[in-house]
């Protein structure tokens, strides 16, 4: 009953799971990707048996892929790489995004949890250094959302720090080399009901951290912050909220300059209720995919409550004007989890969707999309 009130209140975006043959020796897995008329993007991996697409759209066997034939164009001067007419990534270099619009911030701009008895103490404190570096951050339009953005990306092109990242390798201990998050945003007004429209125009923010080499030492630690997230990525992205326990993806967002902007009495309320209060993804909102050195964690805020979807519409003329900062971590419940410690975190400032995303013409690809 509870699932089934669930999927009512924040409609499912879980995939079926339909497999596909994957014994032919013809078919090309790596990087297709196929979506149909009013339907989103949507992948399948060349590890995975199954697709990781929104639920109701159903999946489809990689034997559909059309033929691929290597095709080289530019997008708004962005060079592009194609297989046949599906897009392999949009563009060679992450990071459209620059200073001032995007400003590196330290953990303790965020207060976690700490350790011991949490559960009862309810104890916290400034988190410790974030364990990945902020590398890229990019916006994408889209005329529907994009789940698995990562296969559009070549990320040899970031640039990294050699002294600060982890340069090379995929896997290290567990942990991702690249860790992806984005945020699934729509721009078109609520529905009347929560579930009577999740998909539409929208703009996807796509923030690309990278394995610091301080974490690297301490990628063997067998407690901590490290434990936890060794343990989520270990996990299959396919498996339910139960089965995946009680280390649940958090996310953290503060308004640091709502009280300036005199942004009227719902929101400035709204704001002043939930701001840097930390907030649980579970399957409903949250897609997960996991490439030879990359984690994704897609955010997907087209299925949100409604009152939830309102605020972020009556937001959208202000969003010029907000300084945010933003953090991301895996959930600390046990002693020897604390304490807990951010992943990775950003400060967005100065941010115009209409003239700071990449206007990928996905119509050159596909008539149909």
């Amino acid at each position: 009953m509870g699932q089934r009130f669930t999927s009512y209140v924040m409609p499912s975006c879980m995939p079926p799971k339909k497999k596909f043959d994957l014994k032919n020796p013809k078919m090309k897995l790596k990087e297709q990707v196929f979506f149909d008329e009013n339907e989103s993007i949507r992948t399948c991996s060349d590890t995975e048996t199954v697709f990781h697409t929104p639920k109701g759209m159903g999946a489809r066997s990689c034997s559909d892929s059309p033929d691929s034939t290597q095709i080289e164009g530019k997008l708004g001067g962005i060079t592009t790489r194609a297989e046949g007419k599906y897009p392999t990534a949009v563009h060679g270099q992450l990071s459209a995004l620059k200073p001032p619009k995007i400003t590196e911030i330290p953990g303790s701009n965020f207060n976690l949890r700490i350790g011991p008895n949490y559960s009862i103490e309810g104890k916290k404190a400034a988190s410790g250094p974030a364990l990945y570096n902020l590398r890229a951050v990019d916006i994408i339009e889209h005329k529907r959302k994009i789940a698995h953005i990562s296969r559009f990306f070549d990320r040899s092109e970031v640039k990294l720090d050699e002294k600060e990242d982890v340069t090379e390798g995929g896997y290290v201990n567990g942990l991702p080399r690249f860790f992806i998050v984005t945020y699934m945003l729509p721009s078109y007004a609520p529905g009347f009901f929560s579930s009577s429209k999740r998909d539409g125009h929208g703009y996807t923010v796509i923030f690309c951290f990278v394995l610091s080499k301080r974490s690297l030492v301490e990628s063997k630690d067998t407690k901590g912050a490290i434990k936890v997230l060794r343990k989520f990525c270990a996990v299959d992205p396919n498996v339910s909220d139960k089965q995946r326990g009680k280390n649940l993806w958090k996310n953290i967002v503060k308004v640091v300059n709502y009280e300036k902007l005199g942004l009227g009495m719902f929101l400035n309320q709204y704001i002043k209720r939930y701001n840097a209060k930390p907030w649980l993804s579970r399957n409903p909102d949250m897609h997960k995919f996991k490439g030879d050195n990359y984690y994704e964690v897609d955010l997907d805020i087209h299925v949100y409550n409604l009152v939830g979807l309102k605020f972020m519409h009556s937001l959208q003329p202000y969003v010029p004007t907000l300084v945010l900062d933003i953090g991301f971590c895996v959930q600390s419940e046990e002693d020897d989890e604390m304490p807990e410690t951010i992943l990775g975190c950003i400060r967005l400032s100065d941010i115009r969707y209409d003239k700071d995303s990449l206007k990928v013409n996905w119509d050159m690809y596909s008539k149909r999309f």
